[in-house]
């Protein structure tokens, strides 16, 4: 069946004054495109403990479609992007307050969606994901097929939860963006000693200074470049390694955050291609 026909009757939001800024600070999160549902289960487990609804997501939205970043509830084979003119969260992205319906097949809005049609949503309640400088980057949503009144202490709960959830995605987007930025410096410093550089043999560098396991053709490419020589106890690091190692200036928190990265090669070549491209 045609999506577009079938969801026909249900009508798009409309886009909100603050739109563009509101689509950069989605960007800026960097969130998604990362398969990281661990991060954020526990909102959805906490919001149906908090609630008693059998179903709840969250997710960003951008203008085209919202990615679901976890759920509790939802079948085992729902895709976790769905365009945006099908979801009910639509109509949450101008509002920082809870956006709460008891009962969608009478409310207008919502009335047409074919999952209220079909009596699979008969109650909704999204709590919006707002930055600090004021953008709805998304919502944090339960639902069910029965009507639900939830009272005052459930909904500052669900409340709390929303605004812990958009603190969490702006502290990974900051420790994203200092991770970019010491990426940045590692990426210049290397590329004045080592030519034609690319991601291969920057994570190979980079696994190396932070006390990784290197294989044999990683240990053949620092060879060629002269940060490591063979030893008696199979290689050491070169005088050129070191001094490259102290230029680096790779202090603690720094060899920290090159590791995570490059324990995640995903994060690490998108980090890559984003810098290269800029």
């Amino acid at each position: 069946m045609n999506n577009d026909k079938y969801i026909s009757d249900y009508k798009p939001a409309s886009i909100a004054s603050n739109e563009n800024q509101r689509l950069e600070a989605v960007k800026r999160t960097g969130a998604m495109y990362l398969d990281q549902d661990e991060l954020y289960d526990v909102y959805c487990y906490l919001a149906k403990e908090i609630t008693g609804c059998p179903v709840s997501w969250t997710g960003l939205i951008d203008s085209e479609n919202q990615y679901c970043l976890a759920s509790d509830g939802f079948p085992e084979d729902t895709s976790k992007k769905i365009p945006r003119k099908q979801t009910f969260c639509q109509y949450a992205l101008d509002k920082t307050e809870p956006l709460i319906i008891q009962n969608m097949e009478t409310d207008l809005t919502f009335k047409n969606h074919p999952l209220v049609k079909e009596g699979i949503v008969k109650f909704y309640a999204a709590f919006p994901i707002v930055t600090s400088d004021g953008y709805t980057l998304g919502t944090l949503c339960v639902s069910g097929d029965k009507e639900v009144e939830l009272n005052k202490n459930q909904i500052k709960s669900l409340k709390s939860l929303s605004r812990k959830m958009a603190y969490q995605l702006e502290i990974q987007e900051n420790f994203r963006n200092k991770s970019a930025e010491n990426l940045i410096q590692i990426i210049d410093k290397i590329s004045q000693h080592i030519e034609n550089l690319n991601i291969t043999h920057l994570k190979t560098i980079l696994k190396f200074f932070s006390d990784q396991t290197i294989d044999n053709i990683e240990k053949n490419y620092l060879s060629k470049i002269k940060v490591i020589k063979e030893s008696a106890e199979e290689f050491e690091i070169t005088d050129f390694g070191n001094k490259l190692k102290s230029e680096l200036s790779l202090d603690k928190g720094i060899l920290k955050r090159v590791k995570n990265l490059s324990n995640n090669e995903n994060d690490l070549d998108n980090l890559f291609n984003e810098i290269r491209n800029n």
